[in-house]
């Protein structure tokens, strides 16, 4: 289905937002009631509104700061993480830091064409 939006492609809006600091390809497919959590985020953002608004802000902070700390600096690539079962499930990888010091995985639940909730761990 030519309108069926998929891990896959969830995982690559993410990464291409990130590595260009513009959140608006990937908020675009954002459930109105979807949902983030992340361990550096006190507790789960609920809605599209607050998740866009988080998003807008960290990326505008890292704009702001790459020029003066290129430590800042997110690099994010789609890779296949390996479930408990074995099987590879689509997701994002997040490197920061100058030699890719820290470590995400973003995992996307897709519902009704839309990004449901991602996890950030």
């Amino acid at each position: 289905m030519a309108n069926q939006l998929t891990e896959e492609a969830a995982a690559t809006a993410f990464a291409k937002a990130w590595n260009c600091l513009q959140a608006d390809g990937f908020l675009v497919l954002l459930a109105n009631d979807a949902r983030y959590t992340s361990q550096w985020v006190f507790e789960e953002l609920e809605g599209v509104t607050s998740i866009s608004d988080y998003l807008r802000g960290k990326m505008q902070t890292l704009r702001d700061l790459k020029s003066t700390n290129p430590a800042v600096q997110v690099r994010v690539e789609t890779r296949r993480a390996i479930m408990g079962d074995g099987s590879p499930r689509p997701c994002a990888v997040m490197t920061q830091g100058p030699n890719g010091d820290i470590t995400a995985v973003a995992l996307f639940t897709i519902q009704d064409k839309k990004i449901k909730r991602y996890d950030l761990c």
